[in-house]
């Protein structure tokens, strides 16, 4: 008997004996992951940029309804312009916060952040488009 609780023993220290008194430990409790699933970045995404685009077609039908017009005449749409390019900003800035779901995405928002975030001229033109284009590249190898 007592090399039968030798045994026990040592079985129970390697953890591989059956111990009625042990308690197991809980699973480790399910919680909130802190990154979005790729949907919810897909989705996010897609509304952002969907939004952007809204606007900056708001602005443009804007342009295009006073292009040759007097200047009093663009005076009158100012105020509505200028609402137009605040909202096509915000848009903007919340396309550029919204995490891209993969790389495809990230080319779109580099165009969107060359094309409107950045001062022209303060990057050299031949650069963007090189960046842009690897980025393009990149994102078709990978997908």
């Amino acid at each position: 008997m007592a090399g039968a609780q030798g045994n026990r023993s040592q079985e129970e220290a390697l953890g591989t004996g059956a111990d009625t008194n042990a308690q197991e430990a809980p699973p480790p409790p399910c919680g909130w992951s802190p990154s979005p699933s790729l949907r919810d970045r897909e989705d996010e995404w897609g509304q952002a940029l969907a939004g952007f685009r809204q606007a900056l077609e708001a602005v443009a039908a804007i342009e295009k309804a006073t292009a040759g017009c007097s200047v009093e005449e663009e005076e009158a749409w100012l105020p509505t312009h200028a609402a137009a390019c605040d909202a096509m900003g915000a848009g903007l800035a919340r396309a550029i916060a919204a995490p891209a779901p993969d790389l495809g995405a990230l080319a779109a928002k580099l165009d969107l952040v060359f094309a409107h975030a950045v001062e022209p001229g303060a990057v050299d033109d031949g650069v963007v488009e090189a960046l842009v284009a690897d980025f393009r590249r990149l994102a078709s190898v990978t997908n």
